[in-house]
């Protein structure tokens, strides 16, 4: 179906070459992964594939890359796009429509699509997604999640051979991840369809794709099936790739000799927590029906606590009196829609925290954050910031107490260089000349921007770095996440988060909206658990992380070790980690 011989691209004005000499074949019916870390071309091989490039992006384009036999330099792209579907990374930039239901007539009234076929493609497409419910809804009043659904479904529509999709659950929460991609999945091997998906996700990738190709700098190092590819775990970490945690995990115990030697090396090589569950149950010879050799007494406040006045500090030992509290809700509601309201809201929050707000799409997370710092004014109700009413004060005046960092960095950047970008808000918020000076140079040598270079000529991921950088050089008090880690790759996962951490070491209060629940895992220290705009859950991190029919009740998945946990008995119940398995292991066996 897809057939590249030694593509090479350099973007216009570009110093160095974004594709280096690709040469690969994707069957007819194939089902591949991309991976790579920022920067390493995933976007622009989709945009090879889709005609976009050389069509639409200017530059040197050398080799060829032919789709089902037609070689994309002598086709039109808009010809292309009814043989090649793409979803974009930027969802926002591929809405036309002000309804859903336009959103999906939209493509197959310019494609002409007859009348007579229309409706049954409209109805197939929502229901294949399950978004029935949203036909006659405003596109503005949708979740960042629901958005991506939407626009997968208008390209369904449209019935395409190919399917290109460059991150396409980068803001879905897990349950509709995995969601998308048992579609994606359904779609491969009950249509035909070809599916190419550039994804950070790696876990979704070697639970579903059958192929993965892995970019580093703009060159392909690896291409084949995914668990001989995987063999390959040392290779793809140094190109900034995060392996499965399964697999650091199984890698552990050959390492320290937790395997029989008869076992064969791939047996090692996990694809997701039942793989490993039964990989450590052979190896370690554990019988999950027994294992209740390690109580676990850990008790969670969940429903009981709904609606009341809780203190995230004394779950962690602090206790400060609530006067002392940072940011307060008391009896929140709020509703600008029927599908986004939030309501019965009681939070304290003390200085210092580390708060993360979990829960599916739409379960008013970003409502909640929005909340936080005077954007929206409660329906009913109060927040307090530092014991005034958020319905006093503008939110100008708030942001020198609060900074916000959206989900979408796009949102947030207005000035033409990143020494500027970052010099706005200092200035906006009455920081003195020579002190804007020091910091903005502090900032860019603390992340390594260029401050000449123009933030739309950078990748999301940078884009989100800078938005970042530019709340750190505000020093505030309070910080509030959403989805920060969208678009990165693992380094820039790591690299942002070690300085979110860096400053909640130091007194700023965090509270970030994530649907990773590895990161979740890592840095928070509670838990909000919101589902349908009410908190169904509220304690220390690994408690709610370990409560199954809680986070399945909120459409949330464990940790992937935790996962494993659960699948080996009560004698795992309160592990988290690699290292707490391979601890936990040898008590057992």
């Amino acid at each position: 179906m897809i057939e590249i011989q030694e593509l090479t691209f350099r973007y216009s004005g570009s110093k160095k070459n974004a594709l280096e000499k690709i040469s690969l074949t994707i069957e007819k019916g194939g089902f591949v992964g991309i991976i790579g870390e920022s920067g390493a071309g995933k976007t622009s091989l989709c945009n090879c594939l889709n005609g976009l490039i050389p069509h639409h992006y200017e530059g040197d384009f050398y080799g060829s890359v032919k789709v089902d036999g037609t070689d994309t330099f002598d086709i039109d792209a808009g010809k292309l796009a009814l043989k090649v579907g793409s979803v974009f990374q930027d969802i926002e930039s591929q809405i036309t429509g002000y309804f859903v239901e336009d959103e999906i007539l939209f493509g197959l009234e310019n494609f002409g699509i007859p009348a007579d076929q229309i409706e049954k493609r409209i109805v197939d497409s929502l229901e294949t997604l399950g978004i029935t419910e949203l036909r006659h809804k405003e596109i503005s009043s949708l979740s960042g999640g629901q958005k991506q659904k939407l626009v997968i479904a208008a390209i369904l529509a449209l019935e395409p051979d190919v399917l290109v999709l460059d991150e396409p659950t980068g803001e879905l929460d897990p349950a509709s991840s995995v969601q998308i991609f048992t579609l994606l999945k359904k779609l491969n091997e009950e249509k035909g369809i070809t599916i190419v998906v550039a994804e950070q996700k790696i876990m979704l990738l070697c639970e579903f794709v059958k192929k993965l190709i892995v970019l580093e700098k703009g060159t392909c190092v690896h291409y084949g099936e995914i668990r001989s590819t995987l063999t390959h775990k040392k290779e793809m970490e140094e190109a900034g790739i995060n392996c499965p945690r399964v697999l650091t995990l199984t890698a552990k115990m050959v390492e320290e000799n937790l395997v029989p030697k008869n076992m064969k090396s791939e047996d090692s090589i996990c694809l997701n927590a039942e793989e490993a569950a039964d990989f450590i149950k052979k190896a370690a010879k554990i019988d999950s029906t027994k294992g209740n050799q390690v109580a676990y007494t850990a008790t969670r406040k969940s429903d009981k606590n709904k609606g009341t006045d809780m203190s995230f500090s004394s779950l962690t030992g602090n206790s400060a009196p609530d006067d002392n509290a940072v940011l307060e809700f008391q009896n929140v509601a709020f509703s600008y829609n029927e599908t986004a309201n939030v309501h019965n809201l009681n939070v304290k929050v003390k200085k210092g925290d580390f708060i993360s707000i979990i829960g599916s799409n739409g379960a008013g997370k970003s409502t909640f954050s929005k909340l936080c710092n005077g954007l929206l004014k409660p329906s009913s109700g109060d927040v307090l910031v530092l014991g005034e009413s958020t319905k006093k004060r503008k939110v100008s005046s708030l942001a020198k107490h609060i900074g916000f960092l959206f989900q979408n960095p796009d949102r947030q950047i207005c000035c033409a260089t990143v020494r500027e970008e970052i010099a706005f808000s200092l200035k906006n918020n009455g920081i003195p000349q020579d002190e804007i000076e020091k910091r903005v140079t502090d900032t860019l040598n603390e992340f390594g921007f260029d401050g000449d270079s123009e933030p739309f000529n950078m990748s999301r991921g940078q884009r989100q770095r800078l938005c970042l950088a530019c709340l750190i050089a505000l020093n505030p008090e309070i910080l509030i996440l959403d989805e920060p880690t969208t678009g990165l790759d693992y380094r820039e996962c790591m690299e942002v988060m070690g300085k979110i951490a860096e400053l909640n070491n130091k007194g700023t209060t965090v509270i970030m909206v994530c649907h990773d629940m590895e990161v979740v895992l890592d840095f928070a220290k509670t838990i909000i658990v919101m589902n349908r705009g009410e908190i169904l859950a509220e304690d220390e991190t690994r408690t709610v992380l370990g409560d199954r029919p809680l986070l399945e009740r909120a459409r949330l998945l464990p940790p992937q070790i935790a996962q494993v946990s659960m699948l080996l008995g009560n004698a795992f119940n309160d592990v988290f980690t690699a290292d707490e398995m391979i601890n936990r292991i040898k008590e057992v066996k």
